[in-house]
């Protein structure tokens, strides 16, 4: 099982290789992959990090 930690840095690198992927591109080879891979994982953590402070929340109380 991953923890929140987990997921995040897996969204991170992603997220990394999307933008990596979008600069490298040559100007005549365009994609929308790349741009639909970081809007994919910028989503992705901000709702791990949404889930995660509700988490972190109730494990304090």
């Amino acid at each position: 099982m991953l923890t929140a930690l987990d997921r995040l840095t897996i969204y991170s690198v992603l997220c990394l290789i999307s933008f990596c992927a979008l600069l490298l591109r040559s100007p005549t080879e365009t994609s929308l992959m790349p741009l639909a891979g970081m809007l994919a994982t910028i989503v992705g953590i901000w709702l791990e990090m949404f889930r995660w402070k509700g988490t972190s929340n109730e494990q304090e109380q």
